[in-house]
């Protein structure tokens, strides 16, 4: 009779045997065993598990698919801050990189470790004494998604790593990288995609991304995936490594895949013949690829040099030059925001850059259309800023015909045809129809969406689940006609709902609940009061403590807080006067809100004391994480440029702000050189 001990030591060496041709197979290209050899071991391992279930499996092969389907994608915390990395778009750039590190270091004696970035999904993988634990996404860098029923898939992916003589598995590590799709792969697999009757993915990446949200793990299973592993987060032995060329040589000896390209390099010089070497070979590698990493190679000066809020200090990304192209302008719409304010929109002849195909881009207003001189029936230059967004740069007007013709802004509203004139003698902090729905007029229907969407938002009422697609869905059905009735949803409202399961129903429900219990800067800022944002809605809650003392408030009282001017206390005292938001806020408390208090003014920091104002549309920052990087380090971020304003930081269509800025001598910050201007007041 065979003995448990038997029957687990055969389990052991089937699981190293299967593992090990996994390894030679998806990571070296060099199968040693015929694929009928591999499908007979892996019989023999199903089979054992399946007749004895006092085996872990846990991390066996067989693991990989066969879990049930996730009902949703749990959340993952990064115990380290998975963080971006700093751009360099020019060779400038990098010896600008490098000054500051060596100021930092007082020492010019250091390598760098260069590898092709690849334009994929990142990842933490973590591992316990070697075994695979988990799989989450970056997200937003301190969480993510779980994502470990698909990271399984992913045969490069080993369950246990490998035993080496020279160095013990950390008891925790959790090592990032990057999912991605051979460019190959991808498109046999978009042409099968295509003759089976559904549409195809418009690039790698996307294609990555959807393949990792998946709740079936046999979906992404099926997909050509593959991973690099270059960096990590938490590590339980800190001088684990010596530096980073060492540790990519360990994570290949533990079994994981890291880039064929990637170089240990001596100097800046060869670093940057590096970059343009890849460069040059960036259409003949077999996967995209978006720009080059460099990072200080020895661990010892990488952890001299730190992290900043957003980026590590010892890395930096050498981006490639944004694709550009060439189409023509087939129409120009214009959308009503939420605000009242129309925003033209081009409607483009469909062209492909960096394999997204672009079919329109915004144009901010109509002094950007000015500028361009634009007109309907134009060929453009178009790129996409940062790889990202699609922008039009310039009007080829050598090639403009005589059918072209000149853009003019609308008289009435495109939705429901009231004059422009209607909107412009109201605002939503006088208008009670954008917390609840009036189908008459463009702070109706669409624009009820639109502030229920600003309501649920993270900086707001930060209600989970709560996405576009959800809230429309619950408009439209009739679910919800004003901001009050998101409070009174209960299971059964939802039940039968496209999308909605019972346990997405319950924490729909709980994230709602948790809202009522929140900051009244978060609750403030959520109204959607014109030219209140939210440093201002946090200076109001420091200054009035509860709600009901806004009531009573008159335009002077609101002008002695921080960062409110005449326009904005003229706001401020129209919405909180308002019989209509009085009632409306008053359902709020019966409703049982009850309001934080604000943290006090940060008051440490690099930037403590600064006032910096932000206008114009950035490319480097979203404007709600420069904010926060700011107000991190000690800067006050206000809306209004005053003699008090330290800096002012302008992005593309600046307006009045530049202008105001320049007459009171008040230094201009560029969106280019945030970076700088951040390291440079470290430095201070």
């Amino acid at each position: 009779m065979v003995s448990q001990s038997d029957i687990k030591k055969r389990h052991k060496d089937l699981i190293e045997l299967i593992n090990h041709h996994n390894y030679l197979y998806h990571n070296k290209d060099n199968p040693e065993v015929s694929d009928q050899k591999y499908d007979s071991l892996f019989k023999e391992l199903i089979e054992l598990e399946r007749n004895n279930i006092f085996l872990d499996s846990s991390n066996s092969p067989s693991s990989r698919v066969g879990d049930k389907p996730e009902s949703e994608l749990e959340e993952f915390i990064h115990e380290i801050p998975m963080l971006s990395l700093d751009n360099a778009f020019s060779s400038e750039d990098l010896y600008d990189f490098e000054k500051r590190c060596i100021s930092n270091l007082a020492t010019k004696d250091f390598s760098y470790f260069c590898e092709p970035k690849i334009d994929g999904i990142a990842v933490s993988l973590v591992y316990e004494n070697g075994n695979f634990v988990k799989a989450g996404t970056r997200g937003d860098g301190d969480k993510g998604e779980d994502i470990t029923h698909n990271a399984k898939t992913i045969r490069q992916i080993p369950l246990i790593l490998k035993t080496i003589k020279s160095i013990k598995h950390p008891s925790k590590i959790e090592i990032r990288g990057e999912i991605f799709s051979n460019l190959k792969d991808f498109s046999l697999f978009n042409q099968q995609y295509s003759k089976s009757g559904f549409k195809a993915f418009a690039n790698p990446r996307n294609f990555v991304a959807g393949s990792m949200r998946q709740l079936n793990p046999e979906v992404a299973a099926a997909r050509p995936l593959k991973i690099q592993l270059h960096s990590v987060g938490f590590i339980s032995d800190k001088d684990l490594f010596s530096s980073h060329s060492d540790m990519i040589n360990i994570f290949s000896e533990w079994g994981l895949p890291t880039s064929k390209e990637a170089k240990c390099i001596e100097n800046l010089n060869a670093a940057i013949k590096y970059c343009d070497e890849i460069t040059f070979a960036r259409d003949k590698l077999e996967y995209e690829i978006d720009g080059v990493v460099l990072k200080i190679d020895q661990k010892s000066l990488q952890n001299k040099l730190g992290f900043s809020s957003r980026s590590p200090k010892w890395a930096i990304a050498k981006k490639f030059k944004a694709e550009e192209g060439l189409t023509e302008v087939l129409s120009v719409s214009f959308q009503m925001g939420r605000t009242g304010s129309l925003t033209p929109v081009a409607n483009l002849k469909p062209v492909k850059l960096s394999g997204v195909t672009i079919s329109n881009a915004t144009l901010h207003n109509m002094d950007e259309i000015e500028r361009l001189d634009l007109r309907i029936g134009d060929t453009v230059n178009i790129k996409r800023a940062g790889d990202v967004i699609p922008k039009i740069i310039s009007v080829e007007k050598a090639k403009r015909v005589n059918k072209s013709s000149i853009i003019s802004s609308p008289d009435k509203c495109p939705c429901c045809q009231n004059e422009i004139s209607f909107f412009e003698s109201q605002t939503p902090s006088l208008n009670i129809d954008h917390l609840e729905r009036n189908d008459k007029n463009c702070f109706g229907l669409d624009q009820f969406k639109e502030s229920l969407k600003h309501y649920v938002s993270r900086q707001a009422m930060d209600i989970d689940g709560l996405g576009i697609k959800t809230l429309n869905l619950l408009v439209n059905e009739g679910k919800v006609s004003s901001v009050i009735d998101l409070y009174k949803l209960s299971p059964s409202d939802m039940v039968g709902l496209e999308g909605f399961a019972d346990k997405s129903i319950n924490k729909l429900i709980d994230s709602i609940k948790k809202s009522k219990n929140i900051k009244l800067s978060n609750f403030i800022y959520s109204l959607g009061i014109k030219e209140i944002g939210i440093e201002t809605s946090k200076n109001l809650s420091r200054k009035f403590k509860n709600l009901k003392n806004l009531y009573t408030a008159s335009i002077e009282d609101f002008l002695l807080v921080d960062d409110v001017g005449e326009v904005a206390s003229n706001n401020l005292f129209n919405f909180f006067s308002s019989k209509k938001y009085i009632n409306l806020l008053n359902q709020f408390i019966e409703l049982g809100f009850s309001f934080e208090k604000e943290s006090p003014q940060e008051s440490e920091g690099y930037l403590s004391g600064k006032v910096i104002v932000i206008t114009g549309k950035l490319n480097e920052f979203s404007r709600d994480d420069l904010k926060i990087i700011l107000e991190k380090n000690g800067a006050k971020v206000q809306n209004t440029i005053s003699k008090k304003t330290s800096f002012l930081i302008v992005g593309s269509d600046a307006g009045s702000k530049l202008e105001k800025a320049l007459k009171l001598n008040i230094e201009v910050i560029k969106d280019s050189d945030i970076n700088n201007f951040l390291i440079d007041q470290n430095n201070e």
